[in-house]
């Protein structure tokens, strides 16, 4: 009976240092709810990332778009930012105590900087698969997924669509003719030749969305354009902002440059041809 009696106390005690013990372990790391920087996803309107020895981005959010401003001018494909973003909710696995050269981060793989807060991303833990990351003079384990989403190649963050997301046009102007979106909600086209253009509200409304969706086959940072005057369209957005698009067609199709982009758009004959010509749309519809 006694020893039983002794038996149940020392199993108390035991599981009350394990309990101290597994507290005091707690204290020490970081749990997953801790986050790696302030800044939350919604107030954040830049962001820099360089790769080390490779390129350097700079981008900047505009209403809901966001913009690729260095190296090159254009569009930032949406899903690419949804990942870089994702950086701000990002935890810390645990924190190491001290910097050891072996963490890669005197010469980091990536350094971004989500408004004024930078992380420096480091190499991987062998053992543990996670990777070291730096924010101001404290390091951390987090997961690799972070650094493996960053861009590779700034040619491969740029959203392929011809419009954004906001860009609502109600004005195509070329040289020969005008469509525009009346307040009614009905599309008119007039000729600014002899020849008069008859095109219905409806098919020109499909012609319009047609700029909204497509998307290039393959973008490539443009060169001086040698496109002629005629060959480009000014299309007029509902919040007045204009730009000109510039249209050079050769052997595989067409290329499409916006005047404030530095990327010239690819797209098929068939594709090209139904944006710059809305007659093509409404003799196939």
């Amino acid at each position: 009976m006694r020893s039983r009696l002794l038996i149940n106390i020392f199993l108390v005690v035991v599981f009350a240092l394990l309990g101290a013990y597994l507290f005091i372990e707690q204290k020490e790391i970081p749990t997953p709810s801790q986050r790696l920087i302030s800044s939350e996803r919604d107030e954040i309107a830049k962001i820099s990332i360089v790769k080390n020895k490779t390129f350097e981005m700079d981008f900047t959010k505009n209403s809901v778009t966001w913009f690729i401003t260095k190296p090159f001018r254009a569009r930032a494909n949406p899903e690419v930012i949804k990942l870089i973003l994702d950086l701000s909710e990002a935890t810390a696995i645990s924190e190491l105590e001290k910097f050891s050269e072996n963490f890669g981060l005197n010469s980091p793989e990536y350094t971004v900087k989500l408004n004024q807060e930078n992380l420096s991303f480091g190499g991987i833990n062998d053992v543990t698969n996670e990777q070291y990351i730096q924010v101001g003079k404290r390091v951390f384990l987090t997961k690799t997924h972070h650094g493996y989403n960053l861009p590779h190649d700034p040619i491969k963050v740029v959203d392929r669509r011809l419009l954004g997301a906001e860009e609502k046009p109600i004005i195509f102007e070329s040289s020969s003719w005008l469509a525009k979106h009346s307040k009614d909600g009905l599309w008119t086209i007039t000729s600014k030749l002899e020849n008069s253009i008859s095109i219905s509200s409806a098919k020109l409304d499909i012609w319009a969305t047609g700029w909204r969706t497509t998307a290039a086959t393959k973008i490539n940072v443009a060169h001086d354009s040698n496109a002629a005057e005629n060959d480009s369209i000014e299309i007029t957005f509902e919040r007045g902002k204009k730009i000109k698009f510039t249209v050079e067609q050769d052997d595989d199709g067409y290329l499409i440059r916006r005047s404030d982009e530095d990327i010239a758009y690819r797209v098929g004959n068939d594709s090209g041809l139904r944006l710059i010509d809305p007659q093509e749309v409404a003799r196939k519809l």
